[in-house]
């Protein structure tokens, strides 16, 4: 169970950016914002165990979004922001995680979540915001 504290909502000021098609790492973890044009084909993305994808109710790619990652005590691992529609994650297989995320440019549309165990494979979490 995921503790009430990270029903917060990611903080933006705090994010990191993560520039389109590069590798950053935060909190420890390796991170790449894509999914635009011919880059999101890279071969390379598939070693990323978690994709976080953001669409709204027309399963329309959004971009543009501030991601935060924690533990299952609630624990912030990392805030990152990205201007693509996905944000990809090494985390580590066998672990559990809450994923949330909220539109920059559309912070109305709310915070949207998701609990995810890593396992081997890449996952896809999508988090639709319908009314953007």
């Amino acid at each position: 169970a995921f503790a009430a504290a990270a029903e917060a909502v990611p903080d933006v000021k705090a994010a990191t950016v993560a520039p389109l098609d590069q590798v950053v790492t935060v909190g420890g973890v390796e991170v790449a914002c894509t999914g635009i044009g011919q880059t999101k084909s890279d071969p390379r993305w598939l070693d990323y165990p978690v994709r976080v994808e953001f669409s709204n109710a027309g399963a329309e790619y959004l971009v543009a979004a501030v991601v935060e990652v924690a533990d299952t005590r609630g624990r912030t691992l990392l805030t990152v922001s990205c201007e693509g529609p996905w944000v990809l994650l090494k985390l580590k297989t066998g672990q559990s995680y809450k994923i949330s995320a909220v539109l920059t440019e559309s912070p109305a549309a709310g915070m949207r979540s998701s609990a995810v165990t890593v396992r081997p494979g890449q996952q896809r979490v999508v988090l639709q915001f319908p009314h953007s």
